[in-house]
């Protein structure tokens, strides 16, 4: 199968050149294959988030390289990089960043007024996407009055309204308790069968990791074992 997503020798360095110079991630190479979930495991520290921020194109390596697919990555323009972002990968963050004023459906149409799709269409569309997992009662309360199981779904609807084809998920069940765990996992585990969605997590919670295809755990930046 072929790999989604591939890093050859690809540092992260902070305050290069400095007293306070940090190798946030050192010389990571890895293949990410279509239609699997990836977690990255560890402990806090170890270049977790760091990778999934590199391989999102939301910050650039400090040297190497990152596929998505065919095509090099890491040394598009910022205009291109963030055309990527917004049509092939979708993020759902420990915090989701919601906009506690806005509804749950206002929130998960939010990505798709960047577009040239109308606001009462990108409404009608983010309804949809919150009614397939379980929100239809939901729909126009606001984040406030949302519980934390119903915050995940709608970080998830959010996340997937550009349908990509890459989700990114950082310390997912950081906020919510085990029952609720398993019912995201099982959430993600249905739209990677469905969609053929790819999944790249990173996550210390063994819930998270067990349910993952393919296990790689970092240690100084680097990956250290795979399982």
């Amino acid at each position: 199968m072929a790999a989604t997503i591939r890093t050859e020798n690809v540092w992260k360095t902070y305050g290069a050149n400095t007293p306070r110079q940090v190798d946030a991630v050192r010389d990571l190479s890895m293949e990410i294959e279509k239609g699997t979930i990836t977690a990255l495991g560890g402990p806090s520290g170890s270049g977790k988030s760091t990778a999934l921020s590199l391989i999102g194109l939301l910050t650039r390596p400090s040297r190497g390289k990152i596929f998505l697919g065919d095509q090099e990555v890491s040394g598009l323009s910022e205009v291109f990089r963030t055309k990527l972002r917004r049509t092939e990968i979708g993020f759902i963050f420990q915090a989701q960043y919601l906009i506690p004023q806005l509804t749950a459906t206002e929130n998960v149409a939010l990505p798709l007024l960047c577009t040239d799709i109308s606001r009462s269409e990108a409404e009608k569309l983010a309804r949809e996407k919150l009614t397939s997992l379980g929100m239809e009662q939901r729909l126009d309360f606001r984040v406030v009055e949302l519980s934390g199981g119903e915050l995940q779904r709608v970080g998830i609807a959010r996340a997937l309204m550009n349908a990509p084809r890459i989700l990114i998920a950082d310390e997912p069940s950081a906020s919510i308790d085990e029952k609720l765990t398993k019912e995201l996992l099982a959430t993600l585990r249905t739209m990677v069968e469905d969609e053929g969605l790819t999944v790249v997590v990173a996550s210390h919670d063994p819930v998270v990791l067990q349910w993952a295809d393919v296990l790689l755990m970092m240690h100084d930046g680097s990956v250290k074992g795979s399982s």
